[in-house]
């Protein structure tokens, strides 16, 4: 699962990755990102591509496919059949984390592509309008089996797209679900680092730089 991301590139790195044209929200770096909080996402399609503000967690938010959605369960899902066909998008990430708890003690993980400041997790949006007419708009973050980093804290991890699916993730007319069958993976770890940094982080009012330093995993236990 992923419960917490950072996202710390500078705006023009984001605008060249994404293939961004219009900033429809702020832009400001986040270092310890958690679910309900407002989080910058990528909609649109291969030429026009926006910027917007969106929740992380689907409602109702205690839902199992709220937060993170497993896309061998929900590509089966009838209630998913739209969003998946309808409503992709991308979740610009630069880092995510990882968080083991043993006893009362807790460990946690940083972990980052090799040379990418900024990366698109595979995510899957739901605009609803409420009584009074305000529209909210939510995400969830699609995962997939986790490769040798990730799987020694957790089962699944993101779905992190390559360029070229990015293109096609965004492509409203690509509505055949079964075309990601091949193309839904886990990330390969060769292209990956990771390193500790403090489980303070799990402190969801803690944005700050400190949360991506490393830190000695001498120093990386903290009591519940």
């Amino acid at each position: 699962m992923c419960e917490r991301f950072s996202l710390t590139a500078d705006i023009v790195q984001l605008q060249q990755t994404f293939g961004i044209t219009k900033m429809m929200t702020p832009y400001r770096r986040r270092y310890n990102i958690s679910p309900l909080q407002q989080v910058p996402i990528v909609i649109g399609k291969l030429h026009e591509r926006e910027l917007v503000d969106s929740r992380w967690g689907f409602f109702p938010y205690w839902a199992k496919d709220s937060v993170n959605a497993d896309y061998d369960a929900v590509s089966g899902k009838k209630i998913f059949e739209r969003i998946l066909k309808r409503q992709r998008c991308i979740v610009p990430c630069s880092g995510f984390y990882m968080t083991r708890t043993e006893g009362k003690l807790s460990s946690s993980l940083r972990v980052v592509l090799r040379d990418k400041p900024v990366f698109g997790m595979a995510g899957l949006y739901e605009t609803r309008v409420d009584p009074r007419g305000l529209e909210h708009r939510t995400f969830t973050i699609v995962t997939t089996m986790s490769n040798r980093i990730v799987s020694e804290y957790t089962e699944r991890m993101p779905v992190i797209l390559e360029a070229e699916d990015m293109d096609l993730w965004l492509d409203a007319n690509a509505t055949d679900t079964s075309c990601w069958n091949s193309r839904i993976y886990p990330y390969a770890a060769s292209g990956m680092d990771s390193y500790p940094v403090n489980p303070r982080l799990q402190l969801e009012e803690l944005d700050t730089p400190d949360c991506i330093v490393q830190y000695d995993p001498g120093t990386l236990t903290v009591k519940r």
